[in-house]
């Protein structure tokens, strides 16, 4: 008895510890592809389970394109969240250029983006991606 009621304590403090320092603030990564000729996912196939679309919810203030899906990750205040997209463009293409909150991604054209949401960007970060054809 003195075990169990030992061990149902420990487990208290650390559920208090694990979430005193949380709150409601969460990070919210929306998605898309512009233009199509590809697809854009994210790099943890664990992550994909909590996809949502942006316009089958509530999850998506913001206004997203139609083809938009919404990443939501709890967090603390003034922290940050970081997740790797992967752009798979369709045969004969390539990327052109990824997107943060509106703003071309400077000298990135590879196939993946780390995209950081913190509290900087009011915990929202809108990543895009276009492709271009292959000039050949």
């Amino acid at each position: 008895m003195k075990k169990k009621l030992l061990v149902l304590g420990i487990s208290l403090i650390m559920c208090i510890g694990l979430f005193s320092g949380c709150s409601d603030y969460g990070y919210q990564f929306h998605y898309s592809v512009i233009g199509g000729n590809g697809e854009i996912t994210v790099e943890d196939e664990a992550f994909l389970r909590k996809v949502n679309l942006c316009n089958e919810g509530p999850w998506c203030e913001l206004g997203c394109p139609e083809n938009s899906h919404v990443i939501n990750r709890l967090g603390g205040k003034k922290g940050s969240h970081e997740l790797t997209f992967i752009a798979i463009p369709n045969e004969g293409y390539q990327v052109k250029e990824w997107l943060f909150n509106g703003e071309i991604v400077e000298g990135n054209k590879t196939n993946s983006y780390k995209a950081k949401v913190s509290s900087e960007q009011d915990y929202n970060g809108v990543i895009a991606v276009r492709f271009e054809a292959i000039q050949g």
